[in-house]
């Protein structure tokens, strides 16, 4: 991964908003160059962000523009009335770059709160993708995911934002661990009888959870796997401090935890904006209960129950699913009708999370996945 900062939560970000957009504008190279000078902690990451995307929207260079304020709320707090801000300015740049592409946009009633969706068709398609996002994307940047790759693998898309994802918080709807009632209201609405289902990052575990219960899912991807809350959190601390958590948890000593958290994400950036955010997107009010909360978001129960064929992804560097959880997860779906495995390397390229470093090997397994061309088969069930 690209040292731009040194520091690893903002370089792996950074590459997560770049690494595509550079191999087609000379601006975005330009910026690389200098983006160390500027960025030290949240607050010059969204000061620099912001003020580029203000650049690039004067310029009219909507897909930088885009791209740069989604890049600029990331760490902002949904307290803040400047994420508010940016991501109005993010969608409005979005819907003037897609302008002329057949977006169908769709408001879902869910609860207290309406799920935003949208709907790209493919001419002639009989199938739909479902793409479900994870912990902290927007509906919008996966649209500029999967539009390019619609050509390919010749079906109908269909996008949205679960609770807690998205813009989804700004409505007070926070993260649920079933979220298989989630995918049922969508396909309810929308009158699926069957689909195909994407999970990216702590999607994964949400496209699994729900292909367990909701059986109009046929196959299901993840982009790449997620295995369970915790992990996430595990790979933030040494295991010592792990350990150490896991005891204090089980003794239910909220004080003490809260304040371990809280001084230990003073010192780790990684630590401090999955809290940060966690919070946000949980709806909880401390370190403790958001724990407690993620730990819900665990696949042990439903992994048996899946029968649908399933692609799983991993990358050898991933900052938040431990390897091991390919092989876990394979021996685990034991109902499963077919199970394809990916793990990428520094060598096959796509080694970091949800393959950010390099895209386009995971795409290739996607496509291949979806168009019943499986390049490597883990185990056959009839």
């Amino acid at each position: 991964m690209e040292n731009y900062t040194g520091v690893g939560q903002f370089d792996f970000q950074i590459l997560r908003f770049t690494n595509q957009l550079k191999h087609q504008y000379s601006e975005v190279r330009e910026d690389l160059k200098v983006i160390s000078y500027s960025i030290y902690d949240f607050e010059s990451w969204y000061q620099w962000w912001y003020k580029k995307a203000q650049e690039y929207e004067k310029s009219n260079l909507l897909e930088l523009a885009m791209t740069y304020y989604r890049a600029s709320l990331f760490y902002l707090s949904f307290s803040d009335s400047r994420k508010q801000d940016a991501y109005q300015c993010f969608k409005r740049c979005f819907n003037r770059y897609y302008q002329d592409k057949n977006l169908i946009y769709l408001s879902i009633p869910y609860k207290s709160a309406k799920l935003p969706a949208v709907s790209i068709p493919y001419t002639g398609a009989t199938k739909t993708l479902l793409v479900i996002g994870g912990f902290d994307s927007f509906m919008e940047e996966l649209v500029n995911w999967f539009y390019p790759l619609q050509s390919q693998i010749k079906m109908n898309l269909l996008l949205f934002d679960g609770p807690g994802q998205g813009s989804v918080p700004f409505q007070h709807l926070y993260f649920e661990s079933d979220y298989e009632k989630v995918v049922t209201t969508i396909l309810d609405y929308t009158h699926l009888d069957e689909v195909d289902a994407i999970g990216i990052s702590w999607g994964g575990y949400f496209v699994l959870r729900s292909a367990a219960f909701e059986k109009r899912i046929k196959r299901c991807i993840c982009f790449d796997i997620f295995y369970s809350g915790n992990d996430a959190l595990q790979l933030q601390v040494r295991p010592p401090e792990y350990l150490f958590l896991r005891m204090i948890l089980f003794l239910k000593q909220k004080k003490f935890i809260n304040w371990v958290i809280t001084n230990r994400a003073q010192n780790n950036v990684d630590l401090k904006w999955m809290l940060q955010h966690g919070l946000d997107i949980t709806g909880e009010k401390n370190g403790y209960d958001f724990i407690k909360n993620i730990a819900h978001h665990h696949l042990r129960s439903a992994l048996p129950l899946i029968t649908q064929e399933c692609l799983l992804l991993a990358g050898s560097k991933d900052r938040y699913v431990p390897q091991k959880r390919l092989k876990d997860m394979t021996k685990e779906l034991i109902q499963a009708k077919r199970v394809v495995t990916k793990l990428f390397t520094e060598k096959t390229g796509g080694a970091l999370h949800c393959q950010i470093d390099d895209i386009k090997p995971a795409l290739e397994e996607i496509t291949a996945f979806l168009t019943s061309r499986s390049l490597n088969v883990a185990h056959n069930k009839k």
